[in-house]
């Protein structure tokens, strides 16, 4: 528990005065103890309607914190009622119990001892109400920082899994193969929280081949990350056994949807580059990639998500990438880049990449980054993961 520990936890002194008073509150309030109990979940039920908690949970959860509330000040064991609302804002963290919901419930409490505090009115009433406001306040405080200390500890245990994760999900891809220079970032949501399943990976499979992916699995933290890793590898190990792009596509997403939820899916754009010069796609789902020759335009292709359907056909489509032309593609976390309601959107990744197209193609993703990132006054709502192609001229 000392991990977890209300930090003035050991500068608290509660004075003998108060330790008296609230010993003679708790006599007071204790014979009324399942009517303020009552009162208080009632109204908290009124105001926010648990979703999967009924009255009864409320009532267990609640009704143990006060009458445990009660008891030490009844014995006078303060310091123990500290360390006892500690572990219980770890319980209700733990437990995913919303902290919004919490923060009105604790605000009800007052208002449900209050009426029998008050009545009948006593010479000591004030001094009830003085050092009942501050054993509660300090109490509190202790229950909400343990709650928020164990949030933190989660992050950063969060942060360090996923660290490995992002290892895996971006193997450091190739700076250079065969006449393609390569350009490549990841940037990651402004909500640290929030792992995303965002993935990419370059890599040769054959003499003067390679092969490429980028996607974007369904969901947030180490779930879709870890899927993603997964996605990653089978696509390689698919590739190096077939060398066929099609047939490994549809075989990565009959796996997929046996493996996946019914609520799980991917995007993908899956593509080979044979020297000199020729490209293969195929499009699960994902954004339009974009190529740039005498113009930069989309290039439009179509096909299901993967894990949609273990039925689904892909099928490629050849171009041509001419010495000196590039090409990009990405995930909706650069398209979908916004201030309010106002997308980054497809036209401006084309402006975007227009204005630094004779830039090395790294130079070029990390345009495309700032860009979006200006637009989004600094604030991603979602991951980001950008891919730059880019034929040597002759």
């Amino acid at each position: 528990m000392d991990q977890n520990r209300f930090a003035g936890y050991r500068v608290i002194q509660f004075p003998t005065a108060g330790k008296q008073a609230l010993q003679e509150l708790a006599g007071r309030l204790s014979p009324h103890e399942d009517e303020i109990v009552e009162k208080w979940i009632g109204m908290q039920f009124r105001a926010w309607q648990p979703p999967g908690l009924g009255r009864e949970q409320l009532t267990e959860i609640f009704g143990g914190l006060f009458s445990n509330i009660l008891g030490c000040m009844a014995s006078g064991e303060l310091e123990k009622c500290i360390n006892d609302l500690e572990e219980a804002g770890v319980s209700l963290a733990h437990s995913n119990f919303p902290y919004e919901a919490l923060i009105i419930s604790l605000h009800f409490l007052e208002e449900s001892y209050m009426p029998f505090l008050l009545n009948p009115r006593s010479e000591r009433t004030q001094d009830w109400l003085v050092h009942m406001d501050e054993f509660l306040h300090v109490g509190l405080a202790a229950l909400a920082t343990s709650y928020f200390d164990f949030h933190r500890q989660q992050m950063v245990a969060d942060a360090e899994i996923g660290k490995i994760v992002q290892e895996a999900l971006f193997p450091h891809p190739p700076r250079k193969v065969s006449d393609l220079e390569i350009g490549f970032i990841y940037a990651s949501a402004s909500d640290r929280a929030r792992l995303g399943g965002d993935f990419l990976d370059v890599f040769s499979y054959g003499k003067g081949r390679t092969a490429f992916v980028v996607g974007d699995m369904s969901g947030h933290g180490l779930e879709a990350a870890s899927n993603s890793a997964t996605i990653r590898s089978l696509f390689r190990g698919l590739m190096r056994d077939r060398s066929d792009l099609p047939d490994a596509i549809e075989r990565l997403n009959r796996v997929l949807t046996e493996e996946l939820t019914s609520t799980e899916f991917a995007t993908a754009l899956a593509g080979t580059y044979t020297e000199p010069g020729h490209l293969t796609l195929v499009n699960a789902g994902h954004c339009l990639p974009v190529i740039c020759g005498d113009g930069c335009h989309m290039i439009k292709q179509s096909g299901l998500p993967l894990a949609v359907s273990d039925l689904a056909k892909y099928e490629p489509l050849e171009i041509e990438i001419k010495p000196g032309e590039l090409f990009v593609c990405y995930t909706d976390g650069l398209s979908e880049a916004r201030v309010g309601a106002n997308l980054f959107g497809e036209e401006r990744v084309l402006e975007a990449i227009e204005e630094i197209r004779d830039a090395p193609a790294r130079a070029i993703a990390e345009h495309l980054r700032d860009k979006s990132l200006r637009h989004a006054q600094g604030n991603l709502m979602d991951d980001m993961a950008i891919l730059v192609l880019k034929r040597a001229a002759q």
